[in-house]
């Protein structure tokens, strides 16, 4: 686990987990919802956790694009269309712009924690639809324009967003440490 303060925040990608957080704020808003919407929700809740626990949800790379920060796996899959694994098993395109449930979701990858800040950011957010949160994410001081393209934003960033002190943003690079390298010692 060797690496400096200088080593870039980086988690691994959980998508069970992911599959799990879009598929709970899906069932609080109607089993369907607008992709850009979800995007939006996953990545505040995400965004939420990261500041609050020490340790994203998903553990996806947020990017800054046109239209406000994104996870960009959590962004792949949805464009996919027939995404395989635990993404396809729950979660397809419905329309052109929608997302919906295809199957019961298993919440058991998410802690009560990780259900509680997904609860909130669909509450708080509730009457915000997919163009006013992505206006409200435009202003958040870690996304940049990306001119049409896209631009990965650190996680350090987000923290140092929310005012985290060196060390607690050195906290999360630990946490970030330790959770890939047993990421990689259980996963292979």
């Amino acid at each position: 686990m060797a690496g400096t303060t200088a080593d870039p925040i980086r988690f691994s990608f959980d998508e069970r987990k992911a599959a799990a957080a879009a598929a709970y704020l899906l069932s609080l808003e109607g089993k369907r919802m607008n992709y850009m919407r979800l995007l939006k929700l996953l990545y505040l809740a995400e965004r939420q956790s990261l500041a609050t626990l020490r340790m994203p949800i998903i553990g996806d790379t947020p990017f800054s694009m046109d239209q406000g920060p994104v996870l960009s796996r959590v962004y792949d899959l949805i464009r996919a269309n027939n995404a395989v694994g635990p993404w396809g098993e729950v979660i397809e395109r419905d329309t052109t712009y929608e997302v919906r449930l295809k199957a019961v979701p298993d919440f058991g990858a998410l802690s009560d924690a990780e259900i509680a800040l997904l609860r909130q950011a669909s509450e708080l957010y509730r009457t915000h639809d997919q163009w006013a949160l992505s206006d409200m994410t435009h202003d958040f001081p870690e996304w940049e324009d990306p001119n049409g393209s896209s631009i990965e934003i650190p996680l350090e960033r987000i923290l140092q967003a929310f005012n985290k002190t060196e060390d607690e943003v050195e906290c999360v690079r630990q946490n970030a440490r330790e959770h890939v390298y047993f990421d990689h010692l259980f996963r292979g």
